[in-house]
């Protein structure tokens, strides 16, 4: 290979590796953030903050990753096969991986710009299709990539994927099954009383999951802020405990009003 081959080739898999390991850090930053942890000592704006930055580096490094394959010399890349999955003629399999991938990260970056018109549930579940782009990512990686032919940057990647896999399952199994049996005791107290609301202001970071579970009892306001019902009517009990168990924020307390009030008996004492 020509030194100016050799050169551009270089700067190619570098910027591409680095961009590899911020979209996977990106990746297992947004998982956290899905389930609330870390929100009870740091704000939410700079845990998404950071989740913004290293999604934005990385997506960038991405695209300097592609544009350094345009500018190899005699290269088999061209311009159509940056945009139009699976029409390179070298490599249909990998590039073409690699395009939808980079395709659906830059849809992603773009949806949240419409995150209020889209909605906070049907962003979120559109969100879960990062995770296909960065297994997309992965696989064009192993399969087109020349410096990821040795047994040790194979099996990096590999664990890098898994380790995005693992932390879905586990994450979501976590958030429908452990809490499940807390949910149940809590419903089985609470079940055919009155159970008031109190949504902790400094802790809401308005998800909006608790209006997806209960809307007649919460809702979010056009201007971000969020409005609900103090007492929450008997038909309406189970709905906001899953509410209460579904906030990542852990901001909704339920509690129910006193039935007995012992008064002093001295009426000096009052």
């Amino acid at each position: 290979m020509p030194i100016e081959q050799q050169s551009v080739h270089l700067v190619a898999a570098t910027v591409g590796f680095l961009s590899l390991g911020l979209l996977w850090l990106t990746v297992l930053w947004g998982t956290t953030l899905r389930v609330g942890w870390g929100l009870t000592r740091v704000r939410h704006q700079t845990l998404y903050g950071v989740h913004q930055t290293m999604a934005l580096v990385g997506l960038t490094l991405g695209l300097v990753h592609a544009l350094a394959q345009l500018a190899v010399p005699g290269g088999p890349v061209h311009l159509l096969d940056e945009w139009v999955p699976f029409t390179n003629g070298e490599d249909p399999l990998g590039v073409g991986l690699g395009v939808i991938s980079l395709e659906t990260l830059l849809a992603l970056t773009v949806s949240v710009l419409l995150q209020r018109m889209l909605g906070y549930h049907r962003w979120r579940m559109l969100h879960i299709s990062a995770y296909l782009a960065f297994t997309l990512l992965c696989g064009h990686v192993l399969i087109s990539g020349s410096d990821a032919r040795s047994a040790g940057v194979r099996l990096l990647v590999t664990a890098g994927w898994l380790s995005t896999l693992v932390l879905r399952v586990a994450t979501t199994y976590r958030a429908a099954a452990l809490p499940k049996l807390v949910a149940e005791r809590l419903a089985a107290r609470l079940r055919g009383r009155q159970v008031l609301v109190n949504v902790d202001p400094g802790r809401c970071v308005r998800f909006g999951f608790c209006e997806h579970e209960a809307p007649e009892i919460f809702q979010l306001r056009g201007d971000g802020r969020l409005t609900y019902r103090p007492a929450v009517p008997t038909g309406h009990v189970e709905q906001v405990i899953q509410a209460a168990r579904v906030c990542p924020a852990r901001a909704i307390v339920l509690s129910r009003p006193a039935t007995t009030v012992v008064m002093s008996g001295d009426p000096a004492e009052v």
